[in-house]
């Protein structure tokens, strides 16, 4: 019986980890073939990219876990910087927003381990915040960089203000509603880890039911 149910809890395990490798490979397609869609900005210092795409590694946090989002953000970027549609710089920002965004998913889930839509909210509106302070502190350096000046630094800044704004509102308004689709489709296609209860709770009442009998004949 015991030997059954390990079989069944490994092939279990084999199909979860074959899901979460098919959803990883995909999203990072999608990333790829996407990123024309990232916004960009002209600042002194050159074009800005905005990393809107990079929220689709955002959204599979609850899903796929922080690490396994992180690396899907870190080769995403990789690949783009070796077709120059990212740099170095935003690497290392959407790096930083999957791992912090991974730090606020990891506090909803000690209060609730299914996460409701209110949930979801929080995380996207916490993700969108994240990208835009990270967004304007990669620019101050930037500004820094080029002009060597506090007031060319905030200058900077504040050119790219508008376009850190845009890619916040983008992570705040899509990553919840993208979240909950991976995981309604995980819950879809996935097999119910609770199916070996069923007979468990049967032998019990089994067992109830020939003890009482048991009473019964002690007492005629």
């Amino acid at each position: 019986m015991a030997a059954r149910y390990g079989k069944e809890a490994f092939a279990m395990m084999k199909r979860i980890r074959l899901f979460h490798v098919i959803v990883w490979l995909i999203i990072l397609l999608a990333i790829c073939l996407l990123s024309p869609l990232n916004l960009h900005g002209v600042l002194p210092s050159g074009t800005i990219i905005a990393p809107v795409t990079s929220l689709l590694a955002i959204a599979t946090i609850p899903l796929l876990g922080m690490l396994n989002s992180a690396l899907l953000i870190v080769a995403s970027q990789l690949i783009l910087l070796g077709f120059s549609q990212s740099d170095w710089l935003t690497v290392v920002v959407t790096a930083l927003a999957t791992l912090f965004s991974g730090w606020v998913v990891r506090w909803q889930q000690a209060t609730s381990q299914e996460l409701r839509h209110q949930q979801m909210i929080t995380i996207g509106i916490s993700s969108g915040l994240i990208i835009l302070v990270l967004l304007e502190l990669a620019y101050l350096i930037v500004g820094w960089r080029l002009t060597g000046s506090s007031n060319g630094m905030i200058e900077i800044a504040r050119l790219a203000l508008p376009t850190s704004l845009l890619t916040g509102l983008c992570y705040a308004l899509l990553v919840p509603p993208l979240s909950i689709l991976l995981l309604h489709l995980g819950k879809k296609l996935l097999p119910d880890s609770t199916s070996h209860d069923t007979s468990n709770d049967s032998v019990i009442i089994d067992m109830g039911n020939n003890q009482k009998k048991k009473d019964q004949d002690k007492q005629k």
